[in-house]
């Protein structure tokens, strides 16, 4: 090879290498930050349809799967009033197991829920990974209580940034850690939450949401 063909080969060898590290920059650049992700949760749920009512089957195991009977089930209906969920259950498995879950577990872990926008301002965020599912990416998001003294003083999860939700998490409290799966399905043009999963090792205790004959609030 001639000097001339080397340096024609290197300024092309060079060329290749100036724009493989900009390719790699520019995805850098383009990688969201925490900021970035939590705003994205938070726009999504801004925007959702605003579900005014739904049916909802709650089953609750103990030191079982999910693929085996529940040992309390409660059918009832969610509804959106003043800003803040209530729950009414119409029916329940008999027992006072049943009944003290229906009011302590139900009452705490469904009715009154805080707004998204106020909760996660409480924390401090990190990205911890990401992952590609079905073409889309997916981030994992830590989350920090400002408040060292706050329950729950943290939280993981998994988060869909194309949608904007959240699909698996955990929260940590003072006393153990609740883990969460959530599903959804596209219901007028929105996602809308259809099954959660809910968990907490140090109980041996899990509890399923399922979601239903949803009624939307005019927008």
């Amino acid at each position: 090879m001639t000097g001339a063909s080397w340096g024609r080969w290197g300024r092309a060898v060079l060329a290749a290498v100036v724009v493989a590290v900009c390719a790699a920059a520019a995805a850098v650049a383009q990688e969201p930050t925490a900021e970035d992700i939590i705003n994205r949760v938070l726009t999504a749920n801004a925007h959702a349809l605003a579900v005014a009512s739904a049916d909802v089957t709650f089953n609750f195991r103990l030191n079982k799967p999910v693929t085996e009977r529940p040992d309390c089930q409660f059918t009832g209906t969610v509804r959106l009033e003043h800003g803040h969920n209530t729950v009414t259950i119409s029916q329940r498995t008999y027992g006072l197991t049943c009944w003290v879950l229906n009011k302590v577990v139900i009452g705490r872990l469904f009715a009154g829920t805080e707004p998204a926008d106020q909760f996660l301002s409480r924390f401090d965020y990190t990205v911890l990974g990401e992952k590609i599912e079905d073409g889309r990416p997916f981030y994992l998001i830590r989350g920090t209580a400002r408040d060292p003294k706050a329950n729950p003083h943290g939280l993981v999860g998994w988060i869909d940034y194309e949608r904007g939700l959240v699909t698996e998490g955990t929260l940590q409290y003072n006393w153990g850690s609740i883990d969460s799966t959530e599903r959804y399905e596209q219901i007028e043009g929105a996602w809308v939450l259809v099954y959660q999963y809910l968990a907490t090792t140090r109980f041996g205790a899990s509890l399923e949401a399922e979601y239903s004959s949803f009624q939307f609030a005019p927008r």
